[in-house]
């Protein structure tokens, strides 16, 4: 039996022992043998600060360059609005669209000034400082800051000024031109020309080397287009610098007004029996002096050189007659000649030449209102072509024609244009007429200063042809009284006009026939004094010679008359201004009706669609073309 010793011993159970100390708890036993807790606790709050600290940090630095982020995009987008803008500025400003021109140019300074706000921040600053990042935030912030200053100083005064020229503005008022339009514009432009250049300068010197590609080709195209920008502006201010000339702002200028009289035709549309002195002074003008055919003599010899090959076309009434000094269809030609013919009989150096005829008269008086003669009498849009063109020579015996008839056309110019230019018909309206009678050839000006003859390049105005068939493939048929009568009020004339050029441009064919209609009758022609009629044939008979023009570089290969119970005489084949020439001579008794034509061989080319043109003649001269092919 065991002994109570030995069972007692292997009965009592071992004493509890701690728990493992787990390895956290061994490193703090370790570090804190007298187990003191106050200092475990601090270190624990020590670790927790440190590690709240990164956090807010971290979080910090993750919203500035959130911020950053949002402020480069949102730049991003403003500059691609401002961009958007310049294209509309572009369009607007090549078709005048001042209105469109001002909502675009606000949405492009808006949309500059709004990129640059974005970039003007001081996180965004900072973060210039950053590698790779650093240098694409500076360019923005550097192209944003340009855009904003060239809206501000450049593009918005022009706008602003732009949007004072209304047709009221630069309306003429009692007798004189708005001229402080032209020096507040001249001053505009320099100083938004001044703004372009500094950022012009501003632009080129972004260091866009370590930049992305997007901005270095932004920076290529806004210093490209600030180039345009200047140079155009510089071509504007020549412009304006020209005008202020035009207008006698850099002293006195003098220039003839040609009444052109289509019931005597020439090629331009009839013979300058009326001229007028028109002088200007710093803005100010009105007609200071006038004279009719009379005061310039066809006996004198010509009143200035010209090449003999227009002699032989035209003969030598051509400079040496004035009435005949628009027969060329070539403006600029006719102005050298009445602009000789001035000089030479009257006292005053002539700076320039414009015509109109009663034709364009009756356009702008449409727009105008009547105007009111010295003598009472009004002409309006409906009475000025048959007053001036017929009724005027049936109101004075034959003996006082001619004389009374100066009177009345000078009378009839000074009133006129008196009306004209104190006129307070709607401005929009009278330039709407004006161009319809340029456009028509009844208007036409010419400059012997080269710098102002350049205004009028590419319109009608210039009243020349073209130079080559690129654009237009014209071809011009042209009739001349040689009847020395007034009867052209009484010619029907038409065109019929043919072509293969574009189903054959490599050898194009053109055939024009022109047909001449005498509508008046015998027994009206006997009835009027032969300063109508013409004193050479008193009625019995109208003589007409009709000058056709084919393309540029082609040539004449046929010619012929129509009826040759008719007279009508093929007068020669010549070449003049780069084209050739086909001339003819048409004797219409009362009644009768005749044709001519002229065939064209043209080279190998570029050609334009076909244009007819023609005299401005008192009756249109109605036109039909056959050109299969053309559009």
């Amino acid at each position: 039996m065991p002994s109570i010793e030995s069972a007692d011993t292997d009965s009592v159970a071992p004493e509890p022992t701690q728990p493992e100390l787990s390895r956290r708890e061994q490193r703090r036993a370790a570090s804190d043998p007298a187990g003191h807790p106050e200092r475990r606790h601090t270190k624990r709050r020590r670790r927790v600060i440190v590690w709240s600290s990164i956090a807010v940090v971290v979080i910090g630095l993750g919203c500035a360059i959130g911020w950053v982020a949002f402020q480069a995009l949102q730049a991003k987008s403003a500059l691609e609005s401002a961009q958007g803008s310049v294209s509309k500025i572009q369009t607007q400003l090549a078709s005048l669209d001042t209105t469109g021109l001002a909502a675009s140019a606000k949405e492009f300074a808006d949309a500059a000034h709004d990129a640059r706000v974005h970039t003007d921040d001081p996180l965004y600053g900072f973060a210039e400082g950053v590698p790779i990042v650093g240098p694409n935030l500076t360019a923005v912030r550097e192209l944003s800051t340009a855009l904003d200053n060239l809206g501000s100083q450049a593009l918005m005064p022009v706008v602003d000024f732009s949007a004072g020229l209304t047709p009221d503005s630069i309306r003429p008022s009692n007798g004189k031109f708005n001229t402080a339009l032209l020096t507040t514009g001249d001053a505009t432009l320099a100083s938004a020309d001044a703004a372009i250049v500094a950022q012009q300068a501003a632009v080129a010197s972004i260091d866009t080397a370590n930049t992305v590609g997007q901005i270095g080709s932004a920076q290529k195209l806004m210093t490209s287009a600030l180039t345009k920008a200047h140079d155009q502006i510089g071509k504007v201010r020549t412009t304006l610098a020209t005008a202020e000339n035009v207008l006698g702002m850099n002293g006195t200028r003098h220039y003839v007004l040609a009444f052109l009289n289509n019931a005597e035709t020439t090629a331009l549309g009839g013979g300058p029996a009326s001229l007028s002195l028109l002088t200007v002074d710093n803005g100010a003008f009105g007609i200071t002096d006038q004279g009719s055919s009379q005061n310039f003599p066809t006996n004198d010899g010509p009143v200035r050189e010209m090449d003999q090959n227009l002699i032989n076309i035209f003969s030598t009434g051509i400079n040496s007659t004035l009435n005949w000094s628009t027969a060329r269809p070539d403006f600029p030609t006719a102005g050298e000649s009445i602009k000789a013919w001035w000089e030479k009989y009257k006292s005053e150096k002539v700076d320039g030449v414009i015509s109109i005829d009663p034709i364009a008269l009756g356009y702008i008086l449409d727009a105008t209102g009547p105007v009111t003669l010295a003598s009472g009498e009004q002409i309006t849009g409906q009475n000025a072509v048959p007053l001036l063109l017929h009724d005027i020579y049936l109101r004075y015996p034959e003996s006082e024609i001619q004389a009374q008839t100066d009177i009345f056309f000078a009378d009839a110019a000074k009133s006129i244009f008196s009306g004209l230019t104190s006129t307070s018909a709607d401005p929009q309206t009278l330039l709407t007429a004006v161009n319809k009678a340029i456009d028509t050839g009844n208007i036409m000006a010419w400059s012997p200063v080269a710098e102002e003859q350049k205004l009028m390049d590419g319109s009608k105005l210039q009243g020349v042809l073209p130079t080559d068939n690129s654009k237009s493939t014209v071809v011009g048929t042209y009739f001349r009284d040689v009847s020395v009568s007034k009867t052209d009020y009484w010619l029907a004339t038409a065109t019929d006009f043919t072509t293969d050029v574009c189903q054959n441009p490599q050898n194009p064919t053109f055939t024009m026939t022109a047909t001449l209609h005498s509508t008046i009758t015998p027994e009206e022609a006997a009835t009027l004094a032969p300063f109508v009629t013409g004193a050479k044939f008193k009625g019995a008979k109208f003589s007409t010679q009709v000058f056709v023009y084919g393309p540029v570089g082609a040539a004449v290969t046929a010619t012929s008359a129509g009826d040759t119970s008719v007279s009508a005489t093929v007068l020669s084949s010549a070449s003049d201004l780069g084209r050739p020439v086909a001339r003819f001579q048409v004797d219409l008794a009362p009644g009768e009706t005749n044709t001519v034509t002229a065939t064209f061989q043209g080279a190998a080319g570029t050609y334009g669609p076909p244009i007819l043109q023609s005299t401005p003649m008192m009756n249109p001269t109605v036109a039909t073309a056959t050109a299969a092919g053309c559009k």
